[in-house]
């Protein structure tokens, strides 16, 4: 499915993404750090949100050379979040591999992923895009506001459906935002459409969250199996089921643990709620993109259908892949 997918993606987009240099530019970067890094949370990966960074970038005009700081940016961002995810949620694996708070130590996990948002946000302002950097800053806000509110309901155990939306807002939805309305703002496209990038991002970032949650339950996830149940994380499948079963739900909030309670209990009707919601989300997208399509074939496209079609189509097809990962 993966090969199938970039395989469609423009082959000068897809060779900017691979190759993207991840390696921390600054001269004071201890090479400890990044040796660390490049074993854990920088290994591997679809590279996903850089992608999508190009993609949009293309779709705006916009030189790949030009966007490059923002697409590593967002990659980067990502990876800070995943070493302090690691140490919070007590990990052992990563991508199939040691986690980083196996391959260093906890403090020294979240020590690099500190490194890596403070680089990040070094690297953007020798861009001296003061609005872009503004942007990351927010999205950097939102990890943190997010995992904070995902540590208070594992200790208070009152999870809502809204509260769980919430969490995939600031820790998923904020950095492909961000993916989507950097090329916008570069471009100084009118507040509208960055708006509608914006949104285009969100409703990404919403589907692939959810849709990540009912892969935890298909027996393919490489995270550690029944991490987050053991650590008492309620994700949106776990609370469709618990919202079914009062009984259990009272059990959880009384202080039992969620592994002996959701022990061989069929989930398959709360996987098919949350993934016709994540598919909801991608109908959101499409919708935004239809948008687009109208604004920018009256300005940047104009007499340029084919090129505006094709340079959609290539969006489309994140949508299509993400879609497909629930099979």
């Amino acid at each position: 499915m993966i090969t199938d997918f970039l395989d469609s993606i423009p082959a000068h987009v897809l060779e900017r993404s691979k190759n993207l240099d991840l390696r921390i530019r600054s001269v004071n970067a201890h090479s400890a750090i990044d040796e660390v890094l490049s074993r854990s949370v920088l290994r591997g990966g679809k590279r996903l949100r850089p992608l999508l960074t190009y993609l949009m970038a293309n779709l705006f005009k916009i030189d790949l050379e030009v966007i490059t700081p923002f697409a590593r940016a967002s990659e980067l961002v990502h990876a800070a979040s995943l070493s302090h995810d690691d140490v919070i949620d007590n990990a052992t694996l990563r991508r199939g591999a040691p986690s980083i708070n196996i391959i260093a130590s906890n403090k020294k996990a979240v020590l690099a992923g500190d490194y890596l948002l403070s680089s990040v946000i070094v690297d953007l302002c020798s861009t001296g895009e003061l609005a872009l950097v503004n942007e990351m800053s927010l999205v950097i806000k939102d990890l943190s506001e997010g995992e904070w509110l995902q540590l208070d309901l594992i200790a208070s155990r009152d999870y809502t459906r809204a509260l769980i939306r919430e969490i995939a807002l600031k820790k998923t939805s904020s950095v492909m935002s961000y993916c989507t309305v950097a090329p916008s703002l570069l471009a100084k496209m009118p507040i509208e459409i960055q708006t509608l990038c914006r949104n285009f991002g969100i409703s990404l970032g919403l589907a692939f969250q959810l849709i990540d949650d009912t892969l935890d339950y298909s027996g393919n996830s490489l995270k550690d199996q029944e991490l987050d149940l053991k650590n008492g994380i309620v994700n949106a499948v776990v609370f469709e089921f618990l919202a079914t079963r009062p009984d259990l739900f009272g059990r959880f909030k009384n202080g039992e643990d969620l592994t002996g309670l959701l022990v061989l209990e069929d989930m398959s009707s709360s996987i098919k709620k949350v993934s016709e919601e994540a598919l909801k989300h991608l109908e959101d997208a499409r919708h935004c993109l239809a948008s687009l399509e109208v604004y920018l074939g009256e300005n940047l496209y104009k007499d340029q259908t084919t090129e505006l079609a094709a340079a959609l189509e290539h969006l489309q097809l994140i949508i299509s892949y993400m879609a497909l990962r629930q099979n």
